[in-house]
């Protein structure tokens, strides 16, 4: 293994391809061209899941669960590591997604929300960039899916094997122009209906194993950590249909992981049928690919389901970058707005001009390895909790530099957490409460405030430095 600055370069990855030729319905292991064809613009083809945390892979180091398609995928590009979601929610990410603005810029806070203002859409750009644009799947955008600019079938809750239908449909068709394909699928999100008991909508996964062995282990970090902001449990103990898990036992907790790998590896055979039928086609060499999950699950840490809180596994999600160009078998550090940088990263490859306003950054330099860092000192992460469009009484910032991650609510007690993610990523002690990290606290609310300035967000009740 070499490491240069933050990309981590694996040589061989034998697990990797050994799992890749598992693949749901392939033979050989999914492989993309080195180049594309000769003065041709690439076709792109963005690929969703709904509520996987960045464990949420085998190739990320997750022994419990098998994702041979994503596996193949990044051992064929580069693998962030450290990709945050601008807010853990549904409508607001994607919202995020498709203007590369915060969710307090577009007011797209919670579902069910319309966008407050004009702002330049990414389908509409990348027609501009000479595309056709092409949406399958769970759409929640707070635009209508024409305003956005596509055509196709945006279908929030038909099951995923019909978007996988509808996904090889169009790469068996002759394409003239070059396309921009969303395939946006609903798993892992079936967790919600597991852990309220209630019947899959996207078919059954089978009972858990009655052997305790056989069942995946609580995480480490499983414990509620000391000096959590109060409001936290208290939005949790308020909507239990929501949060079900306030008194379960070690078992259910263990099933309900055991649950959650399963609808992974499911949307996994998925995504291995859609990049089968690429592989196929004649858009093999010519098709860069990203792959992206709209906000993380709580799996266990902290005693937390659903998403929404700012622990890691909320709030950072995988991401993968692979196609022409893209160097191979890559992992990279470096901090990720994943819905705010896709926009620009897109529209590069595909020759368009991202507008000014754009908070995100392209990523198609460190894709190709034509550079080893961004110039990026620290993502931010907001949230609202919410029942659909109805507030829950919080909301928090978050603030991930390269070592810390500053966490801030707007109510209760303990209102602020920060944590050493190098010597703590489980996130377990609150160094808010320490005398002897005072300073880096301070730096972390001076930093949050000036970017709160500079992106407007006046609302919020900062803590002053």
């Amino acid at each position: 293994m070499n490491t240069r600055n933050n990309i981590t370069t694996h040589p061989t990855r034998r697990d990797f391809l050994r799992r890749s030729a598992a693949m749901a319905g392939a033979g050989a292991a999914f492989s993309i061209g080195a180049a594309g064809a000769a003065n041709s613009k690439p076709n792109v083809m963005l690929i969703m899941t709904d509520q996987q945390t960045a464990s949420a892979m085998s190739c990320a180091g997750n022994p419990y669960l098998d994702t041979p398609a994503l596996d193949s995928l990044a051992a064929q590009g580069l693998r962030f590591e450290r990709a945050y979601v601008p807010q853990p929610l549904c409508t607001p990410f994607r919202t995020c997604l498709q203007t590369g603005r915060y969710p307090h810029e577009t007011g797209v806070i919670s579902n069910q929300r319309k966008i407050v203002g004009e702002f330049p859409m990414l389908g509409t750009l990348m027609t501009a960039a000479g595309y056709t644009n092409t949406y399958i799947g769970k759409w929640h955008v707070g635009a209508t899916f024409e305003e956005a600019g596509y055509t196709g079938d945006a279908a929030d809750f038909r099951p995923d094997h019909k978007k996988t239908e509808q996904a090889v449909a169009f790469l068996r068709r002759n394409h003239r122009e070059p396309f921009f394909l969303t395939v946006s699928f609903m798993n892992p999100h079936n967790i919600c209906e597991l852990a309220r008991g209630q019947e899959l909508p996207d078919g059954p996964i089978g009972a858990p194993p009655d052997d305790r062995d056989a069942l995946p282990p609580l995480p480490d970090n499983f414990a509620v950590p000391e000096h959590e902001p109060t409001a936290i449990r208290e939005v949790q103990r308020s909507i239990p249909v929501h949060y079900p898990t306030l008194e379960w036992d070690e078992r259910q907790w263990r099933e309900y992981l055991w649950g959650y790998n399963r609808l992974v590896e499911k949307v996994d055979a998925e995504i291995g049928r859609v990049l089968d039928t690429l592989q196929a086609s004649a858009y093999a060499d010519n098709t860069l690919i990203v792959f992206v999950s709209d906000h993380g699950e709580g799996v266990a840490m902290h005693q937390w389901n659903q998403k929404q809180v700012l622990y890691d596994q909320c709030t950072r999600v995988p991401m993968i970058v692979a196609g022409p160009d893209i160097a191979p078998q890559r992992v990279s550090s470096e901090l990720i707005a994943t819905a705010l940088d896709i926009p620009p990263t897109l529209l590069d490859f595909a020759g368009g001009t991202a507008p000014s306003a754009m908070r995100g950054m392209s990523l198609r330099a460190l894709a190709a390895d034509n550079a080893t860092t961004l110039d990026r000192d620290y993502v931010v992460t907001e949230t609202k909790f919410a029942r659909g469009a109805k507030p829950l009484g919080l909301r928090g910032r978050m603030l991930r530099t390269r070592q810390f991650k500053y966490c801030v609510y707007d109510v209760g007690d303990n209102r602020e957490q920060l944590f050493d993610m190098k010597a703590d990523p489980g996130e377990t002690q609150n160094l808010a409460v320490q005398s002897a990290h005072q300073g880096i606290l301070n730096q972390h609310r001076e930093t949050l405030r000036q970017w709160a300035t500079e992106t407007a967000d006046t609302e919020f009740p900062y803590v002053a430095a």
